[in-house]
């Protein structure tokens, strides 16, 4: 009877725990669907400072994704009642680093019209976040649906295009985030559905 009890309460921690992961991902998604509209408004209103664009965005959606998933973990730690676990500091400062240098080599070879160095900014960013998207979904939850994939897909490919039409100097990368946008507000949406039909 005490071990029903024990293995039932388990399952209905790990329910509510993925429950709250798929809300995050959908809020996460969300966010980040709005980022190239953000940066074209900035873009379009501080003309006179326009190399603090990128970085003011970056900043802003790194900080509320921090933000996201850090209320995401007390969840999971007021659940599960355990410790707040120890961060690997060699993770941390490679990853923030990679992010830092991907941001630096877009902001300069746009303002200082170098291409390459754009596509290679586009590169490390890409591998950052298939690299975060792995860490996430795979080893932490094993949570990965198709609309997961989509997101991801849609952000490489507007990443490669983007690359591509700035290297070759093709004015079409400014509509190539129209995509993204569309599935990762779509990837927010079946999110938040699954969390709806899940309660």
């Amino acid at each position: 009877m005490e071990k029903d009890l024990i293995e039932e309460s388990r399952k209905i921690a790990e329910k509510i725990i993925k429950s709250q992961f798929r809300l995050t991902l959908a809020k996460y998604y969300l966010l980040w669907a709005t980022f190239p509209l953000i940066l074209y408004l900035l873009f379009y209103f501080n003309t006179a400072y326009p190399f603090l664009n990128y970085p003011i965005a970056v900043i802003g959606y790194l900080y509320y994704t921090f933000k996201i998933f850090s209320d995401l973990s007390k969840t999971v730690r007021r659940i599960e009642g355990a410790r707040k676990p120890k961060m690997n500091k060699k993770f941390v400062i490679i990853y923030n680093s990679i992010w830092a240098i991907a941001t630096a080599l877009v902001i300069i070879g746009s303002d200082f019209d170098h291409p390459y160095l754009v596509l290679v900014g586009a590169v490390l960013f890409g591998g950052n976040y298939a690299w975060f998207i792995y860490l996430l979904l795979k080893k932490n939850t094993r949570d990965l649906h198709y609309y997961d994939s989509i997101a991801f897909i849609a952000f490489i490919g507007m990443l490669i295009s983007i690359g591509i039409c700035v290297s070759l100097n093709i004015p079409v990368f400014r509509i190539t985030w129209v995509p993204y946008t569309l599935a990762w507000i779509y990837a927010s949406y079946a999110s938040y559905m699954e969390v709806i039909e899940g309660e």
